[in-house]
Formats: structure tokens, C-alpha cells, sequence
């Protein structure tokens, strides 16, 4: 199986597997117990946590283990409203964009239905961002903006920092949601100027079920689920340690071989996307290619039915994915392609393809190998 969709998944890495299982193995302890064996288990995840943290630029005590990234954009997000009512604040308007992943564009929309004022700030044609938009969209009661820093479906890459500048000069807390990013480019909290941001192991060829929220020193959020003192208390229940000693290998390792692979990786990017559009002359790059996530091509395919070409190389054992939803049996365009201006039969059509630091150079060759067989049977 060649696998390209590593911006839905990755495959575990080494690193990531080798901690997991020692974890399991040696260290089954609650972190939480006075005890020997809880000791040790706390210790570990003491030590995941500053690997994280090292990754990040961020210092140790402002890392919080979550269990997903979804749950880290929640947190950031209703955390932070929660403490603005706590402490009667006047700030009471959210900024963000339509080109959120839904686990911010959800729980934004929950609190707009509750009555918070919210202002949603459209892409270029591109993808990407203005940071001037976002800064018209900003007063002095503006409590939080809340941006993508890469998109999961375009790989368009946002122009957080000058976004966040904005923003603080307002008086806001900025939070991006970097799930999509962390692992495949640089991402330093203090280079981006963010109070608040989140990040999933799985992107990165961590193990599922684990993430992580920054949370600036001094930035106060509050928790949404009650319990034990875990976490700071933003994050009750006992730790994952095994999944959050994997998450922290799988950071470190991916950190460690950044400047190697960024490249590499962006070349067979290059290479596959190219490819395809060599041998669909009709198809066309979706996306601001200048600010790119090295491993993401978004491709439409005017006149195809996206789900069939997928299914087709699916057959040849290629795994991709659409930037469609099924509902009901019907395809549901994208509602990030459309935010950026395509229109529903364009949005229909797109691929996404994306690529990991595992992915071989044979298998994009055995992909454009294969490709123009599966196009030719999609368009009968």
C-alpha cells in the first residue's frame, strides 16, 4: 500500500512505537500516586513534557496534555470564554476565519448560536489570509482570534505572526490551531507570537489519542471538564503516559530531521503534483504555492468526479483523499474550497494529496505510473 493521506493520519514512527511500548511495559504506575512506580511513571511523563516543550521554544510548565488536537482547539478556545465570564470581562468578541478546521469552526459556531459575537474573515482567492483583513475585523473587545497556521486541506500556510501582532495590539489572546503544521515545518510559539496553541500526535507519526496545548505563561483559560488536578486542572483524568511518551519521541524525532526533510519531502510533492497535472492536462494546483506546506498538494480536477478517482487508485492500492464529504450518498463540496472562492463542481472534484517524511521516491513513481490508467477508466 502507498499511502498518501498523511494530512488525515500518519503511520507510527520508530521512535514513537520503541516509547510506547516501553511504557506499557515498564512503567504502569499512576502519575499521580506518592508511590515508587508512580514516581517513575511521573518522571517520564515530566520528561516528555520538557521534550515537547524543547520542540516548541516553550517552557515546560506551559505544555498541556490532551487527548487530541480537537480537544486542545476546544480548550484554547472555550477556556478562554470561560475565564472572560468568570471575571466579568468586557472583551466579548472572537475573531477568526472561514478556513478553520472544524474542530475550531464548530466550537466557535456553538458559542455564536449562545450569543457571542463572532466575525469570520474570508481567504484570498489563494487561501491565504490578509493580516489587514483580520486587523479591520479587530476592536478593543476582541478576547480572542483564533487562526489556522497551516490548512488541512490546501496546506496553505497563514501569516500568523503578523496576525498575532494585531491582535495583541488590541489586547486579545491569539491562538492557531497547528495541528496540520507542527512536525512538517518550524514551529516555535515565540517566532509566531501565539499565547495559545494546539498540536496532535498522529500528524506527526505520534500515536492517536494523544495532543498538546500551549498555553502562554500568564494567559489564564480555565477547564471545561471537571475533576482531578491533572494538567494544571485543565485537563482532569489520568495522563496517557504511554500515548504522551510516543507523542514526545515522535516531536523530537520529527524535529530532529526538519532540515533534511522539508526538502526532500517538497521535491516528490513537486514531482507527484506536477506528474498528475502533466497527465491531466485540465487539472489545476488549488492553493497559494508560495506559503505551502511541503508535503501537501490540493488538486482539482474539472469534469471528474473526485470520489471515483480516489476510489480508482484506492484500487491500486493509493491511498488519497477528497476534499469532499459524503452525506446522504451526495458529494458535499468542501466548505474550505468554497470559502476560498472555487466553485461547488471545482470544490467537487479536488484531491488531496499528501506525502510524510516516510514517503519513498519509488512510491511516487509507481503512483504517476499508475495514474494515467486510472484517470483514463474515471473519465469513461
Amino acid at each position: 500500500m502507498i499511502y498518501l493521506d498523511n494530512n488525515a493520519t500518519t503511520p507510527v514512527c520508530p521512535e514513537a512505537l520503541e516509547a510506547v511500548t516501553a511504557a506499557l511495559r515498564d512503567c504502569s504506575g499512576n502519575p499521580s500516586s506518592a508511590h515508587a512506580a508512580g514516581r517513575k511513571a511521573k518522571k517520564l511523563l515530566s520528561e516528555s513534557r520538557e521534550r515537547v516543550a524543547a520542540a516548541l521554544g516553550a517552557s515546560p510548565d506551559e505544555i498541556v496534555f490532551t487527548g487530541s488536537g480537537s480537544e486542545a482547539d476546544h480548550l484554547a478556545i472555550l477556556g478562554t470564554w470561560e475565564t472572560a465570564l468568570k471575571w466579568n470581562s468586557r472583551k466579548k468578541r472572537i475573531v477568526t476565519t472561514g478556513i478553520e478546521h472544524p474542530a475550531v469552526r464548530k466550537t466557535v459556531k456553538k458559542l455564536e448560536a449562545a450569543g457571542v459575537e463572532v466575525v469570520w474573515v474570508a481567504p484570498g482567492p489563494g487561501g491565504r489570509l490578509d493580516p489587514a483583513a483580520v486587523g479591520n475585523a479587530l476592536t478593543l473587545d476582541t478576547l480572542l482570534v483564533t487562526v489556522i497556521l497551516a490548512q488541512n486541506e490546501t496546506g496553505v500556510i497563514q501569516p500568523v505572526r503578523e496576525i498575532a501582532d494585531r491582535a495583541h495590539a488590541c489586547g486579545a489572546y491569539m491562538h492557531t490551531d497547528a495541528v496540520q503544521a507542527v512536525g512538517k515545518i518550524p514551529v516555535r510559539v515565540g517566532d509566531l507570537g501565539v499565547d495559545l496553541l494546539s498540536l496532535a500526535g498522529h500528524k506527526f507519526h505520534g500515536p492517536k489519542g494523544t495532543g498538546a496545548l500551549y498555553v502562554k505563561t500568564g494567559v489564564r483559560i480555565g477547564g471545561f471538564v471537571q475533576g482531578g488536578g491533572q494538567e494544571g486542572g485543565l485537563r482532569p483524568g489520568t495522563e496517557n503516559v504511554p500515548g504522551i511518551a510516543g507523542l514526545a519521541a515522535a516531536l523530537d524525532a520529527a524535529a530532529r530531521s526538519l532540515a533534511q526533510d522539508v526538502p526532500r519531502v517538497a521535491s516528490l510533492r513537486d514531482r507527484l503534483a506536477l506528474g498528475t497535472l502533466k497527465a491531466c492536462p485540465t487539472a489545476r494546483w488549488i492553493g497559494d504555492r508560495e506559503h505551502l506546506l511541503p508535503n501537501t498538494a490540493s488538486l482539482s480536477f474539472p469534469g471528474l468526479r473526485a470520489d471515483m478517482l480516489m476510489l480508482g487508485l484506492d484500487v491500486e492500492g493509493i491511498c488519497v483523499s477528497t476534499g469532499s464529504a459524503c452525506h446522504s450518498g451526495a458529494m458535499e463540496p468542501s466548505e474550505i474550497l468554497l470559502a476560498m472562492g472555487l466553485d461547488e463542481e471545482s470544490a467537487r472534484s479536488s484531491l488531496r494529496i499528501s506525502l510524510s517524511r516516510l514517503t519513498t521516491a519509488a512510491e511516487v513513481d509507481r503512483t504517476l505510473e499508475v495514474l494515467p490508467a486510472v484517470l483514463k477508466r474515471v473519465t469513461k
